[in-house]
């Protein structure tokens, strides 16, 4: 094999392990949801007072009517929000009454910016008693079951499932690697002839 030929499989080579590494790199990226940084009060805190509860995650969330949900449940099982909860970028915002002194359980869904729902929960701890007396229902019809995830049927792929711009990018990464292959293949064949 010539040194011109063996330069040139070398790049080849090189090319495509780039591009593939290029490939599988943006997929791992492209599938990671937001996440939730910090909320107020603090996960485990103690609060004497609250007007409201807000949460912030790590870029903006999308705005899908009901995807964006925020429950205080007190220590009696009631709700304690006093309105649906507001979306301004990364943050969601709800107000707050709250009732007896004792452990408050927030329960949260949101549409991550991906489009893929995220979810969970956390408590903190009032130390005085507020005037409500709670709710037994949310304030927002769409707050059942704020702590499971799902999101509209049309937005995200099935659990599990990898998404459109994931499965793109694989191809697109086999077809490059593929190609280089292909080129290999050919200069070996026009080495060999010369």
């Amino acid at each position: 094999m010539s040194v011109r030929v063996s330069k040139a499989l070398a790049r080849t080579v090189a090319v495509a392990a780039i591009a593939l590494g290029a490939v599988l790199g943006g997929a791992q990226a492209a599938s990671a949801h937001d996440s939730l940084e910090s909320t107020s009060p603090a996960a485990g805190a103690t609060v004497s007072s609250l007007s409201e509860v807000s949460l912030d995650f790590s870029a903006n969330l999308l705005g899908y009517d009901g995807g964006n949900i925020v429950i205080v449940l007190g220590p009696d099982g009631q709700h304690y929000e006093t309105d649906c909860v507001t979306l301004s970028g990364p943050t969601l915002t709800v107000p707050v009454a709250l009732g007896a002194a004792g452990e408050y359980q927030v329960e949260w869904r949101a549409v991550s910016s991906d489009g893929h729902p995220i979810s969970g929960s956390y408590s903190f701890t009032s130390t005085e008693a507020g005037s409500s007396t709670g709710l037994a229902q949310s304030p927002c019809a769409d707050a059942a079951g704020a702590g499971q995830a799902t999101a509209p049927a049309t937005e995200t792929p099935a659990s599990g499932a990898p998404s459109g711009l994931t499965l793109g990018l694989v191809i697109g990464g086999v077809v490059v690697v593929l190609v280089g292959v292909l080129v290999v293949i050919i200069l070996r064949t026009r080495s060999r002839e010369e």
